[in-house]
């Protein structure tokens, strides 16, 4: 059966010819998950710009829309929705309230934090677009089927999960967690790459010295 090849393929095939050795088959999935969500957002961008909106506007009035009325959260929680840092989500959060489509308000709990909370121009902007976006969304996915479509999404469910872990929710986006932490696991020692021009890097010198120290000294004449 012929399969599409796509630009992970390629740069896979141009990996085993400059690195062998080099096991590269998690572009196999990370690639594409990569490559793909850049494509998504791409696409997102264009459709929402005849709204004004671009996608990061867009995200932070839907996951506002999505919470249900009063169309409430505190940046924090923001943050976590749209994965960014408290000081990103500050940038952002300047640029949508100059907009008028958001309000930033004391707290009632506590007068020193304070709340978002979308305007009326806010609500209407997120249900004017929140139809077209899941559209859209679905058009991109015509190529699967719905078996196929449920067993993406679980395995990518799967995956998701060991990043962001629901017990971890509450705690913050700055954890970090199993499948993140500390340096990435190395399933055994990988030989230098070797340049088509020469050596590895190093590997020559290193020869050089030990030939050298090789050698006896010549005793004069």
């Amino acid at each position: 059966m012929d399969v599409n090849r796509d630009a992970i393929d390629k740069f896979a095939g141009e990996w085993a010819t400059e690195w062998p050795a080099l096991d590269v088959s998690h572009l196999q999935t990370v690639g594409r998950i990569w490559r793909i969500s850049e494509h998504l957002r791409r696409r997102f961008e264009v459709w929402l710009q005849p709204h004004g909106l671009n996608w990061e506007t867009f995200d932070v009035i839907v996951s506002l829309l999505r919470r249900g009325a009063p169309y409430r959260m505190r940046p924090t929680e923001l943050s976590e929705a749209c994965l960014l840092t408290s000081g990103a989500m500050t940038n952002r959060l300047d640029r949508v309230e100059r907009a008028g489509l958001i309000v930033r308000r004391p707290a009632p709990d506590d007068r020193r934090s304070v709340q978002v909370e979308l305007t009326p121009k806010g609500i209407a902007l997120a249900d004017q677009v929140i139809q077209p976006h899941f559209t859209a969304a679905r058009q991109l996915l015509e190529c699967l089927d719905d078996k196929q479509r449920q067993t993406l999404a679980h395995l990518l469910r799967e995956v998701l999960t060991t990043l962001e872990p629901a017990n971890d929710a509450a705690a913050g986006s700055n954890r970090v967690t199993k499948a993140s932490s500390g340096a990435p696991a190395v399933a055994g020692d990988v030989p230098p790459r070797r340049s088509r021009l020469g050596p590895a890097a190093g590997e020559g010198h290193s020869a050089s010295k030990r030939t050298t120290k090789g050698k006896r000294a010549r005793r004069p004449a």
